[in-house]
Formats: C-alpha cells, structure tokens, sequence
C-alpha cells in the first residue's frame, strides 16, 4: 500500500460532520470516515504547530523530543537534536521506497530541518525564500501534488501532505467563502449538565462570537469545506490513476483552534478546543470499513502505524548504509503504538493522556481534566462530562482530586525522564533542551 498522510493545520475534530458538527462541512472525509477507521478520543501529545508536528514526525511525546518551539518568527532558534531520528528517514532504511512532502514548514523563520529530513522530494509550496507561511492555499499544494502523484504512480510511496487551511488568514478562493453563514438558523443548542446552553463547536450560546469580516466561524467552516473538497481533488485523481484502492488515506490534524473560547482566537491553549483532533485512516484492504474506535490515541501513534506500511526489503543492486552505523540515536521504543493493532483489536488504548505545549501539561483521566501551568498559577480541573467547554475551574472545591491527577502527572514527568535528564519544559530558555540519551535509553 501507498500511504498519504494529510495533516490538515488547525482543524477541530468536532467542526467535521463525521465527529457530529452539526453542518455538513466534510463530505469527502466524512466519506473516508465510512470507508475506514475513525478515532473518536485523538488528541494531541504536544502543541501548537512546531511541537505537533515534532511528535507526529518522531513518535514522541514532547517531554522526550525536547522540541517546545514554534519559531515562525525567530531566526536561528535551536532545532530538533540532529540524533533523533524522524519518520522519512525510518522509511528509507526499510527499502526502495518513495518518500515525498508537500509542505513549507522549512519557511518558518528558524528553518526547521527535521521536517525535510528523509524525504526524496521535499516539494516547498511557498517557492520562496520569504518566511511567510500560512498564506499558501489548498490550490498550491495541489498544484504540485497532482501532477506529482501522475509521475510516480509505478512507485510505492510515502506522501507527506500539509494543508495550512484551516488556519487564519482564511484566504481560500472566492467561490468558498459564504457557505456557511449563522443567519440561516443552522445553529443548535445543547445543555450541559452544569447547566449553561452552547452551541457544540462555538461556545456559550449567550456568548457566542460576534466575528468580523477576517474571523468568524462561518469562515473558518468555509475553510473547512474548502480544505475537504481540496482533499477530494486528491482523491479522483488516485481513482484516475488506479491508485485509490492501492492507498491509505490518514487525515489528521497538529492542533485546533480556540475560535474566541477561553480569550483567545487562536491555539496557545491545552483546552479541548485546542488538543481534541481528528483521525481517520482509511485502508479498506486491511482494516474494517465504518469502525469507530473509542480508545485515546495522540500524535505519537501516527509514525508507529505508518511504519506497518513499509516492512523491511531489499533494494536491488544498492549498498545499504546501516543507520545504526551513521546515527547515534534509534529510538527502541516510541511513545506511541500502532493504531493498526487498535483497531483490530490487538491491543487496548491508555485509559489515561498527557498533553503538553511550552507553558501547560494537561493530564486527562475521564471525567476529569487537570491543566498545570509552567509559570506557578495554581492548576486548573474540569469535569469534562458535566462542563464540556470547559469553562467552570473546579480545583478549589475538589482539592483531593487535584493532588491525586497532580501526583499521576509528576509520576509521569518522572518515568519520562528516568531521572537521567532535567525536565526539558524548564531549560534555560524556558522553551528547549537537548535530547540526551545513553545506551539508547530515555
């Protein structure tokens, strides 16, 4: 099997129809969803987008890959350890096998090398010096992935395909923006059991934003619809080619968005808004077609699975370098675990998660959520099932609660570090530290 691995940026897995948003935003992942696999518990291991996409690379929570930063605006600000090996290059050792990445994340200020490490074809969207990113549309990437897609259609492939769509600035083209528009009354209305109403994917219904001509949620679904139907274009083009049946299709995301939920418009939170993600793998020859599995998966799970796709072999008349030989570092054990084997029931999912960014680490044990905050605030714990905004701070009225979750977070600090290394959350410049290990142990 081929695999494509959209990471959609910025998309919330409840704004997708197939994880019950309420408008019909998705109707080609929906149809991805009914065809494959559908994760319904995928959170991040790390945000926002630098750490995200570290952990989705490299199987590893953040605490393990040390990479905290988003350096879109920093020049020269420290990179991923070079010895730490990511999941392009984990494909090439195994075989005569294509790798390729249809992104620009090497745009970013501080030009973050781990994300065109391994790839055969780095194919850079932008075509440009210039680090601005996020203006790249869905149609540029395309652009340059369809007619690739053609050339190398004899090949078994690894594409790596980053959509910056959802994120602001909502730019896609015309015919896309004013699908959806709060004024037709699609609008519904829960009661959570704390008794506040909200609309699920907005926020408080007494309190929901007002928006602009730049940001409102209608736009960001009009990305949302405009980035499905790009992933659609994809998709006739591998039945064109013959491909489709030949092809795992992963769809995930790096982080969500607040959407004005919790002050913030953007994704600088370890909220729900933020970390609950989608993720969806469609392979109809090898896993079940309309399953839903309920177990927490995380970015750490995405490399471990894709790796099933590109078992060991020969590459003809070619001197293998054994990577062993020319890299330090190979991880024995990544964080996470092969979704494969979850959803054919090999294994079981964590009962319990962590997710983490440069300031917070959110600990997340059903019904409860406890937020730590680097800089001392006290922490936060939300009773997820009762206030699914999260917007009531329980941790005054449930400090037994708080101690325990805080006891199971430090317990897990702690087993990650093994008591070999400092906590890389607090190196000396607060957001970045180097990935030590001995006798390839973490």
């Amino acid at each position: 099997m081929n695999v494509i691995w959209f990471v959609l940026d910025t998309l919330r897995a409840d704004h997708l129809n197939c994880y019950g948003y309420f408008r019909e935003t998705s109707p080609n992942i929906d149809r991805l969803a009914k065809e494959g696999v559908l994760f319904e518990n995928s959170y991040a291991s790390a945000i926002a987008t630098g750490p995200g996409f570290t952990s989705l690379f490299t199987g590893l929570a953040a605490i393990n890959h040390g990479f905290y930063l988003t350096p879109w605006n920093m020049a020269n600000a420290p990179l991923l350890d070079d010895r730490i090996v990511t999941l392009p290059e984990l494909i090439q050792t195994r075989g005569d096998y294509t790798t390729a990445a249809f992104d620009n994340l090497m745009n970013f200020r501080s030009h973050m090398k781990q994300f065109a490490r391994g790839f055969e074809f780095y194919i850079n969207i932008t075509r440009s010096p210039a680090w601005l990113h996020h203006h790249v549309i869905a149609d540029e990437v395309n652009h340059r992935l369809l007619p690739w897609l053609e050339r190398h259609a004899d090949e078994q492939f690894f594409a790596f395909v980053h959509y910056w769509d959802p994120h602001t600035p909502y730019n896609m083209p015309d015919e896309f923006q004013g699908k959806f528009d709060r004024k037709t009354g699609d609008l519904i209305t829960k009661k959570a059991p704390d008794g506040y109403e909200y609309v699920p994917g907005w926020g408080r219904a007494d309190r929901l934003p007002e928006g602009n001509e730049r940001l409102s949620i209608d736009l960001y679904d009009d990305e949302v619809f405009y980035t499905d139907y790009s992933i659609g274009l994809v998709l006739q083009k591998l039945e064109d080619l013959s491909l489709l049946d030949e092809t795992t299709i992963i769809i995930t995301s790096d982080h969500g968005e607040d959407l004005d939920l919790h002050g913030l418009w953007g994704h600088g939170t370890v909220h729900n808004t933020t970390i609950f993600l989608p993720l969806i793998i469609c392979d109809p020859k090898n896993l079940p077609e309309g399953k839903r599995v309920s177990g927490f998966v995380q970015h750490a799970d995405n490399l471990p699975t894709i790796l099933e796709y590109f078992p060991e072999r020969e590459r003809p008349k070619f001197e293998r370098i054994n990577l062993s030989n020319s890299m330090p570092v190979i991880p024995e054990k990544f964080d996470g675990d092969s979704l494969l084997k979850l959803a054919r029931g090999e294994r079981t999912a964590p009962e319990e998660i962590v997710v983490e960014s440069g300031q917070h680490r959110a600990y997340i044990v059903p019904p409860w959520k406890l937020i730590w905050h680097k800089g001392g605030q006290k922490s936060e714990l939300f009773h997820l099932e009762n206030d699914p905004l999260e917007l009531n701070n329980r941790a005054d009225e449930e400090k037994a609660v708080v101690e325990e979750l805080s006891e199971k977070l430090s317990h897990w600090v702690n087993r990650k570090l093994a008591g070999k290394r400092t906590d890389p959350m607090f190196a000396t410049n607060g957001a970045w530290t180097c990935y030590i290990a001995e006798k390839g142990e973490r």
